[in-house]
């Protein structure tokens, strides 16, 4: 790796110290002080002996905040300072989320051998809300030709997209943090930029989850204190109707290097073999080398171009490549049984999006839309959005949350009610959607057809391509845990199996009318239906027994409407009805056909009220799994979520 990356963050003291000279005073006046503050408190409800507010934590360290029976609650405050006309500063302080209200006076203490009792000096810091730095910056607004702003610390990487650095999720919003610049240049300012020196989280970007950390390979001696990723994005407007924008990302994961003789824990620290021979290239000189455990990039290429005033073309080319030490990054994929988050190889990927849309090209009240898609197998964004963000248009196949190009969602820290995304990598296919809305009618209709690239047989699932356990079914996320003890579907980030023939369609209607003369009465309707065909085999023993072949149908409904100014209640229904063929088995042993029938009602409820904002969303779930070679299953569960929040 060029050494000018390395040296890259030595770059921002200097842009500091000018930055600060050229400011002036580091004084802020107190009218120029704001302070926001906010208190949320959840109270989570099922009828089952689990304790804790957060429906899914921490899969691989199990924390002690997350369960079904619990109260708590949460504060913050959000402080800003204007320093100067040309100087601006801020962070928020919140309580550490996961002390129940029973907790009283936890200390945060883990005395007496981590045993909870009784004391408030047994259950750890994530139960005693203490107040944490969170958001903190410092904002030059330059007003220098070519450079508007230059800040330093928190940042939620927005100016950047999915494909490359992602905007982090809301509950991370504000924990990332690094060395940003903005600015304009060219002819009436033609060209905005962003550009950001990035302190890699340990946790989450590069093999394993980590940037070594826990990394068998560095005998827990890893070092991530001068881990960075670099990101910049160029947008171009040659004219008010087209916008063309250029992203990209580079990852490095440094560690130290153990030959060198000044490193703690060295293999050669006197510079001698073992027969007192001086070793060549081996230098006592107080300096450390570093060596490059694992690195990633990705670049997309988009152009937004809109014709004839209601035509839109927005096009994206995307190229992902990773570089991978094995004698410094162990192979999670045979050490943690396929549970890991990128191919355990050096790789190159490429992925295409091409989407048109018609808004009312006829003014009759229907927009089409149209959208191609290709992913490369290999193509991962690493450090791209994990959630929140979706870069398909279709509906896909858990719904609500989006599909994503990466390995690496995150589909915990969430509640039964949060929506899930799931990862698109390797989909090749074509997306139709055509929309009707007429005063408060409106009619949606969509059709997918997905093909896989990653289709092929023999893939090295042992070694190299990860199935995270749980490959085969739908994925129920209504009732889901990672350990997926039982049977509830697939693992969204689940797109590599050993021998794969898989196609898949989706069709979608949905219907929302309004009645602005009976109360605002709105009712919303939406089926769902979906083809997962997959072949596996296609030749030896049993190949033609082995194909899988799921049909699922889903259908609900909501009636909602405001009772008065500030309140609106709502009912919801839900009938799932899954046909899986040849569902779950083994080549040698066979494949057992399942079929699953579910049904869901609801109640929910918001108050706006005098800056006050109460939620309430009550649920009950019947669920009956048929199952042809394992026992059948039945789930019988109630459960609640309530909220309150009050912010100034």
């Amino acid at each position: 790796m060029p050494k000018h990356f390395r040296a890259c963050p030595r770059l921002v003291a200097l842009l500091c110290l000018a930055s600060s000279v050229w400011a002036g005073a580091a004084f802020a006046d107190l009218a120029k002080f704001e302070i926001d503050g906010r208190i949320y408190t959840k109270h989570m409800y099922q009828n089952d002996d689990s304790q804790g507010i957060l429906s899914l934590g921490n899969p691989f360290w199990p924390d002690k905040v997350s369960g079904h029976n619990g109260v708590g609650s949460e504060f913050e405050l959000s402080f800003r300072g204007k320093v100067s006309d040309s100087v601006e500063a801020g962070a928020r302080i919140a309580s550490r989320f996961g002390q129940r209200w029973q907790d009283w006076w936890e200390s945060g203490a883990s005395d007496f051998g981590g045993q909870e009792n009784t004391s408030g000096d047994s259950a750890g810091m994530n139960r005693a809300a203490y107040m944490q730095l969170r958001g903190s910056y410092v904002q030059l607004n330059t007003r220098m030709p070519g450079l508007d702003w230059f800040r330093v610390g928190s940042s939620d990487f927005g100016m950047f997209n999915p494909w490359t650095v992602g905007k982090v999720r809301y509950i991370d919003r504000d924990n990332g943090r690094g060395y940003f610049a903005s600015g304009h240049f060219g002819k009436d300012d033609q060209f905005q930029y962003h550009a950001g020196i990035i302190a890699m989280p340990k946790l989450f970007v590069g093999p394993g989850w980590s940037t070594g950390l826990g990394d068998p390979n560095l005998g827990g001696n890893a070092f991530w204190s001068r881990d960075w990723a670099y990101a910049a994005s160029v947008r171009w407007q040659p004219r008010e109707e087209t916008t063309v924008r250029w992203v990209a990302d580079f990852t490095q994961d440094l560690e130290v290097d153990k030959a060198d003789a000044d490193a703690v824990g060295s293999t050669n620290p006197t510079c001698l073999d073992q027969l007192g021979q001086a070793i060549p290239g081996c230098v006592i000189n107080h300096a450390v080398d570093m060596l490059s455990r694992y690195s990633s990039w990705n670049s997309t290429l988009d152009i937004d171009h809109t014709f004839l005033d209601v035509w839109r073309v927005q096009g994206l080319i995307a190229l992902s490549g990773q570089r991978i030490d094995p004698t410094l990054a162990a192979n999670g994929v045979a050490l943690n049984q396929g549970v890991f988050p990128l191919v355990y190889k050096d790789t190159d990927a490429f992925a295409g999006t091409l989407r048109l849309t018609g808004n009312d090209p006829w003014g009759t009240g229907l927009t089409l839309q149209a959208e191609y898609f290709n992913i490369g197998q290999d193509y991962n964004a690493i450090f791209g959005a994990r959630r929140e963000a979706d870069v398909l248009l279709t509906d896909g196949l858990v719904g609500g949350g989006g599909q994503l190009p990466t390995l690496n969602l995150a589909n915990e820290f969430i509640d039964f009610d949060d929506a899930w995304v799931e990862s698109c990598i390797g989909w090749h296919g074509a997306t139709g959607l055509a929309t009707w809305e007429k005063d408060e009618t409106r009619i949606r209709t969509e059709y997918t057809f997905i093909n896989y690239n990653q289709n092929g047989q023999g893939r090295d699932v042992d070694k190299v391509y990860p199935t995270f356990l749980h490959s085969e079914g739908f994925t129920d996320t209504a009732i889901y845990d990672y350990a997926n003890t039982l049977d509830r579907g697939r693992d969204p980030r689940s797109v590599f199996k050993r021998d794969q023939l898989r196609h898949t369609q989706i069709a979608v209607a949905d219907f929302r009318q309004r009645w602005p003369d009976a109360h605002s009465l709105e009712l919303d309707v939406k089926a769902k239906y979906i083809s997962d065909v997959d072949y596996r085999r296609t030749n030896g023993a049993g190949a033609l027994g082995d194909d899988y072949d799921g049909n699922i149908f889903i259908a609900k409904a909501k009636l909602s409407m405001p009772l008065w100014d500030g309140v609106k209640v709502g009912v919801l229904g839900q009938v799932d009805h899954w046909d899986e063929q040849h569902r779950t088995g083994t080549p040698e042993l066979g494949y057992g056909n399942d079929v699953t029938d579910k049904q869901t009602v609801a109640f929910q409820s918001q108050i706006y009220w005098q800056g006050v904002k109460i939620s309430y969303y009550l649920e009950y779930i019947h669920k009956f799994q048929d199952r042809e070679r394992q026992p059948d299953q039945l789930w019988n569960i109630v459960r609640s979520k309530a909220t309150i929040e009050a912010a100034w």
